[in-house]
């Protein structure tokens, strides 16, 4: 009976010094935020499985302009990684801003398509207000209506609820009462857009290269290059200015960026540029 009492009183002393051991380690622990746009979700997860204790990261994959748009509101992660550098003007009392490299538009369909079938097409986009992607996409599809007639401007103002004004130097595109209706479907972001190609309620989405390279699309779909012009792998020969929710910027060439707010965030930060050096064909991102 005595021996029996032992070995309980030893159990319960072991399981009492590792509660005691998790409880210090989680008090310890240093919870790293991360707001990470979806394109940039497995390089932010990458980044946070070589964060090491006592760093307890959280990646968020939210849209960069919304993921702004928090930050403006009070929740102010220790980093962020975002799809347009442009966004930078709108944040404030950040540490550092790292460039990740350029990138390009293109697009995903469920089968092989050209340009000019895109017109018969289902098309997924992401909301311009939310994600940087959706007034890129706009952009693009606005230089196929003027350029090529694959659509009719009027219908996009139609379909989109948006405006165009064309002036002599410039076009600027109203967004801020998007809504997509007619052969167009839209979601928050990237990621919530793709799931309607991958349920079958679209055909096409405009996505970006690293979207399609670190997830491995390149054969389960159709991986369509869209033309120089439009691909925002550099400045565009028109220039668009995108009214949004957030504000009014210029739509230029592609620039993903890390910015960090916090030692912590730069920490973080570190950890994703190591990764592109060793391993940037991963990620898709030119640097």
């Amino acid at each position: 009976m005595r021996r029996i009492f032992l070995i309980g009183l030893v159990l319960a002393v072991g399981a009492a010094a590792l509660l005691a051991y998790q409880y210090v380690m989680t008090a310890r622990a240093e919870n790293v935020t991360v707001y990470a746009a979806p394109t940039l979700a497995v390089l932010a997860n990458d980044a946070k499985a070589r964060m090491q204790s006592p760093y307890n990261v959280t990646v968020i994959v939210i849209g960069s302009a919304a993921a702004v748009r928090r930050i403006e509101q009070g929740a102010v992660p220790d980093a962020l990684l975002s799809v347009d550098a442009e966004l930078v003007n709108y944040v404030k009392q950040y540490r550092s801003v790292t460039s990740l490299g350029n990138f390009k538009l293109n697009l995903i369909c469920r089968e092989k398509t050209t340009l000019e079938e895109l017109s018969r097409k289902r098309i997924g986009l992401a909301n311009p207000n939310t994600a940087p992607i959706g007034y890129r996409a706009i952009a693009a599809l606005y230089w196929m209506a003027v350029k090529r007639n694959i659509f009719k401007v009027e219908d996009l103002e139609r379909y989109l609820s948006v405006k165009f004004e064309a002036a002599q130097d410039r076009v600027i595109i109203e967004m801020r009462e998007f809504r997509a209706s007619g052969p167009f479907l839209a979601r928050d972001d990237l990621s919530a857009s793709f799931q309607l190609l991958e349920n079958g309620a679209v055909d096409c989405v405009f996505a970006y290269v690293p979207f399609a390279v670190s997830r491995n699309l390149e054969g389960k779909y159709a991986v369509i290059s869209l033309p120089e012009e439009i691909s925002f792998g550099s400045d565009p020969p028109m220039r668009f200015i995108a009214r949004i929710t957030l504000g009014e910027l210029e739509v230029k060439r592609f620039e993903a960026v890390a910015i960090a707010f916090t030692d912590k965030g730069e920490r973080f930060v570190r950890e994703v540029v190591e990764l592109l050096r060793l391993n940037p064909a991963r990620y898709g991102l030119g640097v």
